[in-house]
């Protein structure tokens, strides 16, 4: 189940990515070939651009492949592992619970703002690090019990 929900996030990732990437070639060549431009699709890109930022973090920290420093885990037992591998969880999770509730205040401000060249409202900017939040607190929590039910 884990890995199928990693694999449409990371879908998801993918298909964005591709969107980002044509939108910007439409834009160099409408700017250097025609002497034209979409003005829309820069803006576009950035947007794009944020939500695989943190829909990629979400995947990166369920896949545990954020940038670690194991110097002191290689000369500590391995139930010390264990116990701080329990307590950096659950810092994660208190971390993003302040990220997302401070995040709140910031989506409900810009919601009443549009963007410049295709306006739409900057709430669905905004929304991707709320959504992203929420996501990786509920990885975090589901890895602190599973990791309690495991006994490790």
């Amino acid at each position: 189940m884990e890995n199928k929900l990693l694999r449409i996030l990371e879908k998801i990732c993918g298909a964005l990515l591709c969107v980002m990437v044509t939108l910007l070639f439409i834009q160099v060549v409408t700017r250097y070939i025609f002497r034209g431009s979409v003005l829309w699709a820069g803006e576009m890109a950035v947007w794009i651009f944020a939500w695989i930022s943190f829909l990629g973090s979400v995947v990166l920290f369920a896949r545990k492949k954020h940038i670690v420093i194991d110097m002191l885990s290689a000369f500590l037992p391995k139930g010390v592992n264990d116990f701080l591998s329990k307590i950096n969880t659950l810092i994660v999770f208190v971390f993003f619970a302040i990220l997302f509730y401070y995040s709140i205040p910031v989506v409900a401000s810009y919601s009443n703002q549009t963007a410049t060249s295709i306006g739409v409202s900057k709430f669905y900017l905004f929304l991707s690090l709320p959504v992203a939040s929420v996501l990786i607190m509920a990885w975090s929590l589901y890895s602190f019990i599973k990791s309690i039910r495991r006994g490790e």
